[in-house]
């Protein structure tokens, strides 16, 4: 492949096990490097292996911004911007896409069509989400960020179930965001999708793999390259292991103030 040439396929990554968000973070921002250095497209599926706050890139980690539900969770810092997530009873996907694709030149437009597919599949069992369709800016913004309101977030009954963030490099963009399905116990005032619906009982690792594979193949169709199953490259792991110790698990990078 050269370096200006549009790939001709995205891979698939699924991770088999929930992973620390220290880890996760560190691989996101590999697959990042990826597709701005070798033109790699890939799309990822992950959990976390406990209920972990993920700051955004420009958030302050302040003591009045934490209560006493949360403020012991493990914390990390994403390269991405937005507010605080609670990943805890969700699924969390990530897509890097090089500069040489077309979808990178659009970041609104972006967001639209990894969304849609999503918003498909959920439809088609019986789980009716759609577009928030407007902003909603308030003077000073919610710690986490499932209380704040962007359009192209995906609701049902206006709650959102569903943000995405991003970032570039040199062109390329990884966005990654997370899918509430059940209401965590730390921030039980935003409601999982499931418990809306009153299908609690489908969080499950059935059901949880039937909605990876068939968000992977929806979202193939919509930024139209097939999928390829693979694992991290060696290049890669070294890299999000360096990065890990070295970024992701530091105070200094957690805590630092924008």
């Amino acid at each position: 492949m050269t370096h200006a040439s549009i790939p001709d396929h995205c891979r698939l990554i699924i991770e088999p096990a929930p992973l620390t968000g220290s880890w996760n973070m560190a691989v996101d921002e590999s697959l990042l490097e990826s597709a701005a250095s070798q033109e790699v497209c890939s799309l990822r599926w992950y959990r976390w292996d406990q209920p972990t706050i993920s700051l955004g890139y420009f958030q302050k980690n302040e003591a009045e911004d934490q209560n006493d539900t949360w403020k012991n969770l493990p914390r990390v810092r994403r390269l991405s911007g937005g507010g605080a997530i609670l990943h805890h009873h969700e699924l969390t996907y990530s897509f890097a896409v090089p500069a040489s694709h077309p979808l990178s030149r659009s970041l609104p437009d972006l967001y639209l069509t990894i969304h849609q597919p999503l918003i498909d599949v959920l439809s088609a069992h019986d789980l009716q989400v759609e577009f928030r369709g407007t902003s909603i800016t308030v003077k000073s913004e919610p710690f986490l960020c499932f209380g704040r309101g962007d359009e192209r977030d995906l609701v049902f009954d206006g709650h959102k179930i569903l943000g995405s963030a991003q970032r570039r490099r040199r062109g390329a963009i990884v966005q990654h965001g997370s899918l509430l399905l059940l209401t965590s116990e730390y921030a039980p005032h935003f409601p999982g999708l499931l418990n809306q619906f009153g299908q609690t009982s489908l969080y499950n690792e059935t059901f949880l793999t039937q909605l990876t594979e068939e968000f992977s193949e929806a979202i193939s169709r919509a930024i139209g390259l097939p999928l390829q199953s693979q694992n991290l490259t060696d290049e890669e792991l070294s890299l999000a292991t360096r990065l890990e110790k070295e970024k992701y698990t530091q105070v200094s990078w957690t805590s630092r103030k924008k």
